[in-house]
C-alpha cells in the first residue's frame, strides 16, 4: 500500500483534488476500462470489480495524475500560487501593528499556549467525525449544551461514549495534555528551530520528523510525506526528491495539517506577519500545495497579529488574510464567514452556511475547517470560553479548530484574561510522543519559546 491508502482510495481522493484546483478532470474520463488511460468517475469505482487489483488502479492512478500537465479550466476564478514571493505578491496589505512589551509579550505566550493545549484537550474526545447536530445530540443526552467546560465521556441517554482513548481529555479526568499531533506539531517546530538556529529548509522538516515521531503520529499529507522520506531512493539526488513530496502520492496536499502546525512561527514573531508567514511557508511546503501552505501562514499570521498592541477581532483576521492570496478559496472561506457572521450574527446559521457550501470536503480539508476557525473568532468576540466552545460545538475536526482558536485568541488575551479552570487540570504537564520532548512541563515550554523569539530567529 503507497503510504496511507490504496491506489484506488488515492485514486478517488486525487480525483477530487484535481477538480478542486481547477483541472478538467472530467474531460479524461474514458468510456470503457478496456481503452487507454482508462479513468471512471470516482463514484463508479466500486462498480469496476474486475479492476479491485493493485495494478489496475496503480495504472488508473498514475494516467489521472497526468491531468495536472494540462492547463486549468477557462475561467478558473481563483489565483494560488506556491511560491513564497507570488503568495505575499498576490495577498492583501499588512495592517500596521504595534509591538508588545517584554513583560506584555511573556503574558501574551503563555495565554496563547496554554490557550492551545487547553482547547486541544476540550475538542480531542469529539473528534469522531461528527457534524454540528450531532455534537448537540451528545452534548443535550448529558446535559451539557451549550458546551461550557471539558465534555462528559458517556452518554447513559444515548448508551454512547466518546474516543476511549481520550479518556483523560474528558470532564473529570483532566490531569494533564494527553498526547495530540496538534501539540506535538508546536514541540516539533520548537526543536526545528533550537536545532537549526541559523534557520531551516524543507529538508530539515522531514528529517526532524523522523528524528522524532513515529510513522503512526502523522495523518493525511503528513503521513505521505514521511512515507515518502523513508522512501528516498540513493541514487537519485535527495533534494530533488524531497522537492516532489507535496505532489507524490498526495492527494491531502490542501488538508488541515498546515494550519495546526505553524502557531510556534508567529508565537516567535509577535506582530512581524512577514516573518511569521515566511518560517509557516518552509515549514508547509515540506508536504503541502496552495491552500494547504495558506492555512498554516493565516494562522502564524493572525497569531502573529494577535501578539501585538490592542488585538481586535478585526485585526487579527487581517492579520492573517494579509499573507494569502487575496484570490484564493481559503481567502474566500474566512471572507464569507465574516459576511455571513455581519449577517446572522448567530453562529449556529453560520456553521449550517459553512456546511451547505463546504460539505462536499473531506474531513481533514483545510478550508471548511479554517471556516469554523475562522467562526469560533469572530463570533466568540475575544472571550476565551466562547470562542473554543462554539469551534468545538461546529463539529469537523474539533480537537485541531478547538486548539487553533485557542492559540489565536489566548494570544491576544493573555494568560491573566484566560479563565484558569481550563489550564489548571493540565497540571502543567504535556505528554507527548515527540522523542526530544516526551513529558515535559508547559512552563518549560513556554520557556523555551520565549528564548527563541528574544533570539530573534529567522529561517
Amino acid at each position: 500500500m503507497p503510504g496511507y491508502a490504496s491506489y484506488k482510495t488515492l485514486y478517488k481522493e486525487e480525483y477530487d483534488a484535481l477538480r478542486d484546483e481547477g483541472y478538467d478532470v472530467e474531460k479524461y474520463v474514458q468510456p470503457s476500462p478496456d481503452a487507454e488511460g482508462f479513468l471512471p468517475f470516482p463514484n463508479e469505482c466500486d462498480s469496476y470489480n474486475e479492476g479491485e487489483n493493485r495494478e489496475f488502479w496503480k495504472k488508473a492512478y498514475y494516467n489521472l495524475i497526468k491531468v495536472r500537465e494540462t492547463p486549468i479550466i477557462h475561467g478558473y476564478p481563483y489565483v494560488e500560487p506556491n511560491d513564497f514571493d507570488e503568495i505575499i505578491k498576490e495577498a492583501s496589505p499588512m495592517p500596521s501593528l504595534e509591538p508588545l512589551s517584554d513583560e506584555e509579550y511573556q503574558n501574551r505566550l503563555k495565554g496563547a499556549f496554554l490557550g492551545r493545549c487547553a482547547a486541544v484537550i476540550l475538542g480531542k474526545p469529539l473528534e469522531m467525525g461528527m457534524n454540528k447536530e450531532e455534537i448537540r445530540e451528545y452534548l443535550e443526552s448529558v446535559g451539557e449544551y451549550p458546551l461550557n467546560d471539558f465534555v462528559s465521556a458517556y452518554s447513559e441517554k444515548l448508551d454512547k461514549r466518546l474516543r476511549e482513548d481520550c479518556i483523560y481529555s474528558t470532564k473529570g479526568n483532566v490531569k494533564f495534555a494527553q498526547p495530540d499531533d496538534d501539540i506535538n506539531y508546536t514541540l516539533l517546530a520548537l526543536n526545528l528551530a533550537e536545532t537549526h538556529p541559523n534557520g531551516f529548509k524543507r529538508a530539515d522538516v522531514g528529517w526532524n520528523w523522523l528524528d522524532n515521531i513515529s510513522y503512526h503520529w502523522c495523518w493525511c499529507a503528513s503521513r505521505q510525506a514521511y512515507y515518502n522520506m523513508v522512501s528516498l531512493d540513493d541514487t537519485r539526488d535527495t533534494d530533488e526528491q524531497i522537492n516532489e513530496i507535496p505532489y507524490k502520492l498526495n492527494p491531502w496536499r490542501e488538508c488541515i495539517d498546515g494550519q495546526i502546525r505553524t502557531d510556534f512561527w508567529g508565537y516567535i514573531h509577535p506582530s512581524d506577519l512577514l516573518s511569521a508567514a515566511r518560517d509557516a511557508y518552509v515549514d508547509c511546503s515540506f508536504s503541502l500545495t496552495k491552500n494547504g501552505i495558506y492555512g498554516g501562514m493565516f494562522v502564524a499570521g493572525a497569531i502573529a497579529g494577535a501578539m501585538s498592541k490592542n488585538p481586535s477581532v478585526d485585526l487579527i483576521i487581517k492579520s492573517g488574510l494579509s499573507v494569502i492570496p487575496k484570490k484564493s478559496r481559503l481567502y474566500e472561506a474566512v471572507t464569507l464567514v465574516c459576511a455571513w457572521w455581519d449577517e446572522y450574527k448567530d453562529w449556529e446559521k453560520v456553521a449550517d452556511k459553512v456546511y451547505e457550501k463546504y460539505g462536499h470536503l473531506p474531513f481533514a480539508a483545510t478550508i471548511n475547517n479554517m471556516a469554523m476557525v475562522t467562526l469560533g473568532i469572530v463570533a466568540g468576540e475575544l472571550d476565551y470560553t466562547k470562542s473554543i466552545t462554539i469551534a468545538t460545538m461546529c463539529g469537523i475536526d474539533t480537537d485541531c479548530n478547538a486548539g487553533t482558536v485557542g492559540s489565536i485568541v489566548g494570544a491576544a488575551l493573555g494568560i491573566d484574561n484566560v479563565p484558569a479552570r481550563w489550564y489548571e487540570p493540565l497540571n502543567d504537564t504535556i505528554k507527548s510522543t515527540v522523542a526530544a520532548f516526551g513529558e515535559c512541563k508547559i512552563s518549560d515550554i513556554v520557556s523555551r519559546i520565549s528564548t527563541m523569539k528574544n533570539k530573534g530567529y529567522h529561517s
